[in-house]
């Protein structure tokens, strides 16, 4: 192969592996952030009002299964 030919290879070649590393390190960092969210974060993306509200005209035995229900899978959750 003609040497120009091989140098152009080579950094074609270096080029194509530097954008993969890349891509790969985005996509690591995005990982990371979404791990990152936790159950307060998630808690903040629901509409609160509305829950609460909702959660407040409920029968009183009713509202106290709920709530129950919603404590068991919060220890559920952040035990695995």
């Amino acid at each position: 192969m003609h040497k120009s030919l091989k140098e152009e290879q080579q950094l074609l070649q270096l080029q194509a592996e530097a954008l993969r590393l890349k891509l790969l390190t985005n996509q690591l960092r995005r990982q990371q952030e979404n791990a990152g969210a936790g159950l307060l974060d998630l808690a903040s993306q629901l509409p609160k009002a509305g829950l609460v509200w909702r959660l407040a005209n409920k029968p009183r035995k009713l509202r106290s299964k709920l709530l129950l229900g919603a404590g068991l899978l919060a220890v559920l959750y952040l035990r695995f």
